[in-house]
C-alpha cells in the first residue's frame, strides 16, 4: 500500500506520504471509513465517493483551471489515520492577496501527533509556495465545504454542508491556529403566522415598485443558467471571502445537481421590465436519504432515494442572488417569505439558510424578523506561517 506513494515523511510510527495517482486517491477519499473517524456518528453524511473522484482529480475538477493543490496521507503503524490538502487559489490571489495559501478535506483520527505531522506537511508546501498565512478548511473554495462545525456539532447538517468529527477545532488549536471567522446555519420553522406579513409586502413592493415574481419551470432552468450564475457573481460582491463562480464550477457543482432535485415551485425570479434582477432556488434537504448510501449510489437504491426524498420536511436554499443595484427594495425577504408560504402548502416543516457568515448583518437580521434560528456554526481557522 504504502511503496505506490510519495514519501514525505516518517517520525516513529507515523509516516506521511503525497498523493501521486489514482490508487493513492482512491485512498485518499475512503479515508474517513477506513480510518473509522465516524463509526456511530449519527450527525456524519457519508460524500458520494464519485463526486469526491470528480471534485479532487486534475483533469475533471473545476478547481484546477484556477488553483493548484496536493493531497497528504498519514499512517500510523501502518494503518490510515489522516489526510489533509493544501492549495493555493489563483482568483483568490488576484482579488485579495499573494500571502494566503488554504488548507481542505481536513480528516483525522483523534491523535495530536497524526494532525501535527499532516498539517507540517501542508504548511511546508505552502512556504514553498511563497505564502506567509493558511487558512482553512476550504476544500476548495468559499462555495464548497468550509469551516469545522464548533456548534451544534451533534445535528445533521443540511443538504451540500459537511459534518466533522467534534475533536477537529481542538486539533488545530493546539497546532496554534485561531478563528479567523464564522459561518451559520439558521432554520426557518413553519410556526410563525408569515400571511399578515407577506401581505403587507406583497402591496407596498410588488405592486408599487413594478417587480414580478415568478418560479421558473424545470425546463427553463438550464436556459435560464448563465442569468443565474451572473446575478449569483454580482450580488455577493463584497460578501466575505466572495470568488466569482467560474463556468466550470457553477456547471458542473452547482447545476448539475440543482437539475436532479430542484422544486420548480419553489424556484422564484424577480423582473422588473422583463429582465431578471434576483432569484431563489431551493431543494428538499435529501441528506438523511444520502446517510443511508454510505458514499455509494447503486441503480436498484434509486427509487428508495427518490421516495425518502419526496418524503423530506425541510428544505435548504441552495442558492440566491440579487442585483445590487435592488437590494434595498426587500426583494430577499419577499423570496424567504415566499418560499416559506408555498413551502408550507407543499408539506414542508422548515427551511435552512445556510450558510450565512457573520458579517453580514442584514441577511442575519432578516432571519431574525422571519423567525430564524441558528442551529450550527462553521469556523474558518487561519494561522501565520512562520
Amino acid at each position: 500500500m504504502l511503496e505506490s506513494s510519495l514519501l514525505v515523511s516518517a517520525v516513529d510510527d507515523i509516516i506521511i506520504t503525497e498523493v501521486e495517482n489514482k490508487a493513492t486517491l482512491k485512498q485518499f477519499i475512503l479515508l474517513p471509513w477506513t480510518a473509522g473517524i465516524y463509526e456511530n456518528d449519527e450527525a456524519w453524511v457519508p460524500p458520494i465517493i464519485k463526486g469526491m473522484e470528480k471534485l479532487l482529480s486534475p483533469e475533471k475538477s473545476y478547481f484546477f483551471e484556477i488553483g493548484e493543490a496536493v493531497y497528504f496521507l498519514a499512517y500510523k503503524n501502518g494503518k490510515p489515520a489522516g489526510r489533509i490538502s493544501a492549495h493555493i487559489n489563483r482568483l483568490y490571489e488576484d482579488k485579495y492577496d499573494n500571502n494566503t495559501g488554504f488548507f481542505g478535506f481536513f480528516e483525522c483520527v483523534n491523535d495530536i501527533d497524526v494532525a501535527r505531522a499532516l498539517f507540517n506537511s501542508a504548511e511546508d508546501w505552502l512556504r514553498q509556495k511563497g505564502k506567509k498565512i493558511v487558512n482553512g478548511p476550504q476544500s476548495f473554495s468559499i462555495y464548497d465545504s468550509v469551516g469545522f462545525d464548533v456548534a451544534g456539532n451533534s445535528i445533521m447538517p443540511a443538504t451540500g454542508i459537511c459534518h466533522f468529527a467534534p475533536y477537529y477545532s481542538d486539533l488545530v488549536t493546539e497546532l496554534g491556529y485561531s478563528k479567523c471567522i464564522d459561518w451559520h446555519c439558521v432554520l426557518v420553522k413553519k410556526d410563525l403566522d408569515y400571511s399578515r406579513l407577506l401581505g403587507r409586502l406583497q402591496k407596498s413592493l410588488i405592486e408599487k415598485s413594478g417587480i414580478t415574481f415568478t418560479t421558473l419551470e424545470k425546463k427553463d432552468l438550464k436556459s435560464k443558467g448563465q442569468v443565474i450564475k451572473d446575478i449569483f457573481n454580482k450580488a455577493w460582491e463584497g460578501n466575505w471571502g466572495h470568488l466569482p463562480l467560474t463556468e466550470k464550477q457553477f456547471l458542473t457543482e452547482f447545476y448539475s445537481e440543482l437539475s436532479q432535485v430542484v422544486i420548480p415551485e419553489l424556484t422564484f425570479l424577480a423582473e422588473k421590465d422583463g429582465v431578471t434582477v434576483g432569484f431563489i432556488i431551493n431543494i428538499p434537504d435529501i441528506n438523511p436519504a444520502l446517510k443511508q448510501l454510505n458514499g455509494r449510489v447503486y441503480p436498484w437504491q434509486i427509487p428508495k432515494l427518490l421516495k425518502m426524498v419526496k418524503q423530506s420536511k425541510n428544505l435548504r436554499t441552495i442558492i440566491m442572488g440579487v442585483l445590487p443595484e435592488y437590494r434595498r427594495k426587500m426583494i430577499d425577504t419577499v423570496f424567504y417569505l415566499k418560499t416559506i408560504e408555498t413551502g408550507i402548502e407543499m408539506g414542508f416543516e422548515s427551511s435552512d439558510c445556510s450558510l450565512i457568515v457573520e458579517t453580514n448583518k442584514k441577511f442575519m437580521n432578516s432571519f431574525k424578523t422571519l423567525g430564524g434560528e441558528i442551529y450550527k456554526t462553521y469556523r474558518i481557522f487561519e494561522k501565520q506561517l512562520l
